[in-house]
Order: structure tokens, then C-alpha cells, then sequence
């Protein structure tokens, strides 16, 4: 712990004071870089107990780590801004896993991110190859009911992520889940009425998505849905809770995390997770009738809900729990 402070403060502005309530304060390096003026007024403060917290009092950006927890993207990114060399915030980075538990704790971490290999539904295919087949006409019914849910979800029927058996699951459009290439599960979702929407068989710990996230992209959208991901090209949790192992893989990749949540009550416990791991959440100005990501790309599309997204993501847990209260009376009112 002590080398993960010590390198942080190493790097903090040569002009800087303590004040009474035991902060540091110092011209803030981020402003500039985030569309606001050059900080002169010393509005950066750091505070230093049980591990380090970082507090822009004129842009509100934040960041943070304590023990037991990895360097979050945002705190990576102030170091950067603070003039740190790849070297010290790389070993920040190591010496912050080695909070986690040793060794040992570490390798059994990394076998709980192993996927292993599933098989998909018997007879599934992707829907491009059931198109040209011969099929008796119940089951051409089945499958034109499910290439018209995805046509009128705005998705194309024939990419290669969509999959359809005339066994069993037939009524469902099936959604592989793959990691480093292999197939590691999947979903099946209904596309007439009735429950349960989804059947699935995947690891808990698997985050969707993932293989098709770009090395040069910046943000990293978060969503709950699997259709949510695809609309944004983000990830999807699958559900509105994040595990430990998943903001691992999430922080992984490297970049800017910004949840969009559902506008619903799930979406509000989404939100309370994400603030746990230091992420940027989006509170988009979307219509009442606009339920997620995929709906929003329907009605407004693509480029605004991602343009959106990023405008109206907020840092820090002051400013977050701010917005929340608004996004959920929002919800209340549309219930």
C-alpha cells in the first residue's frame, strides 16, 4: 500500500498546501483536458488515510484506490495528466494486485475468468445459413417470426451473432457468448410473449460483448442487455449487478467505463454498483417511452444515443447520487 501512495505522491505539483480538514491542495492537472479552463486556484485536492482520494473542486473529476482494489482507468488517467512515466504508474498498477491477497489469491482469481467451452442448443446455426434452406412450412413460420423480431429491433438478421435451431427453442433467436474466440455459453430469447424472455446458459462471471470492443476505442460502454450492448457496441453485465471478477475484466481493456443504465428500477441498482468501482454513469435525455440503449438507437440512432452518452456521463460519487435522485423520481413518474 504504502508504494502505490508514495508513487501518487511523488507526482503531485511542487506548489501545493494542507488544509485544516487534512487535504492537499493543488492546481488541478485535469480541467484543461476536460473542456474546462486551466486550474490556478489550487481546486485539486488529494486526501491520503486508508489508501488515496482525488478531488477536482472546479471539473469534479474523481478518482481513488485503497487496498485490496486495482488502479481504476480514471486514476491511470491522472497520473497521466499529473506527468507520471509509464514505468511508475505500471507499478502502481503491480504493486495494487499485490493488495488483493498474493500470489495465490491472484491465480485463483484468473481460473475464475478461464471460461470453459459450451456447446450451443442442438441444431443451432446462424440465421444467414437457415435462410436458404429448405424448411417445412411450420418451421419457415417459426423463423420468419424471429427474423422479424430482429428486424423490427432494428438488428440485422443475417449477422453472423444471431443464431436460430428448429429444435426445441425455436420460437427464440439465439445469442452466442464467446471469449478470446470460443464459445463459452448463450442466450435464447423469446421473441413472441411469455416467460421466462431469456434462457441461458453461461458462466456468472462472464461479461458479453467483449471479443468485438476495439483496441483504439475509448469509452466502454456498460449496459445490463445483450441487444443493449450490441446497439453501442458496449458490453453487457446480463443482469444489473456487477461482480468483482466482471469490473476486472472491465477495467482490463483499458478504457474510459461509462454505464448507461436501464430507466427503470434496475437501472437505479446499476447505478449504486457502479459507483463502488469509480465508473462514469450516463443519464441520457431520453423520452419516457425509451426504455434502453436498444430503444433509444431505434428511435434516435446510433450516433446520438453514444454521442449522448458521453455528454451526459458524470464522475464521482457526489455528483452521481445528484443525478440519481432526479433519474429516479423520473422512473417513479413513469411507472
Amino acid at each position: 500500500m504504502a508504494l502505490v501512495v508514495d508513487i501518487f505522491r511523488k507526482h503531485l505539483p511542487y506548489k501545493k498546501k494542507q488544509t485544516p480538514s487534512g487535504w492537499i491542495s493543488f492546481d488541478s492537472p485535469c480541467c484543461h483536458h476536460r473542456g474546462e479552463g486551466v486550474d490556478t486556484r489550487q481546486r485539486g485536492g488529494a486526501k491520503f488515510s486508508e489508501g488515496l482520494v482525488f478531488n477536482c473542486f472546479n471539473c469534479g473529476y474523481t478518482a481513488s484506490w485503497k487496498p485490496g482494489r486495482q488502479i481504476s482507468q480514471k486514476l491511470r488517467q491522472l497520473m497521466i495528466w499529473l506527468g507520471a512515466p509509464d514505468d511508475d504508474i505500471n507499478l502502481m498498477i503491480f504493486e495494487a494486485l499485490k493488495t488483493e491477497g498474493g500470489a495465490e489469491d491472484n491465480t485463483k482469481d484468473r481460473e475464475l475468468i478461464d471460461f470453459v467451452n459450451k456447446d450451443m442448443p442442438e441444431g443451432s446455426l446462424p440465421i444467414s445459413e437457415w435462410i436458404d434452406q429448405e424448411l417445412d412450412p411450420e418451421l419457415e413460420t417459426q423463423l420468419a417470426e424471429v427474423v422479424s423480431y430482429l428486424v423490427d429491433r432494428g438488428c440485422d438478421p443475417l449477422d453472423d451473432r444471431f443464431y436460430w435451431t428448429p429444435i426445441d427453442i425455436k420460437d427464440r433467436v439465439i445469442i452466442p457468448f464467446t471469449y478470446g474466440g470460443r464459445v463459452v455459453g448463450w442466450t435464447a430469447r423469446k421473441v413472441r410473449d411469455g416467460k421466462p424472455k431469456y434462457l441461458s446458459d453461461q458462466h456468472p462471471n462472464f461479461v458479453f460483448n467483449l471479443d468485438s470492443i476495439k483496441q483504439d476505442q475509448r469509452y466502454l460502454f456498460v449496459v445490463e442487455g445483450p441487444f443493449d450492448a450490441m446497439a453501442v457496441n458496449g458490453v453487457a453485465l446480463l443482469h444489473n449487478e456487477i461482480s468483482e471478477n466482471q469490473a476486472r475484466l472491465i477495467n482490463k481493456m483499458g478504457k474510459e467505463v461509462i454505464v448507461i443504465p436501464d430507466q427503470d428500477k434496475a437501472g437505479s441498482k446499476l447505478i449504486e454498483h457502479a459507483l463502488k468501482w469509480d465508473w462514469s454513469v450516463a443519464f441520457p435525455n431520453w423520452e419516457s417511452d425509451v426504455k434502453d440503449c436498444s430503444d433509444a438507437v431505434r428511435k434516435y440512432g446510433n450516433l446520438f444515443v453514444i454521442v449522448d452518452a458521453i455528454s451526459t456521463a458524470q464522475q464521482g460519487a457526489i455528483r452521481i447520487n445528484l443525478y440519481k435522485n432526479k433519474f429516479d423520481k423520473k422512473v417513479q413518474e413513469n411507472v
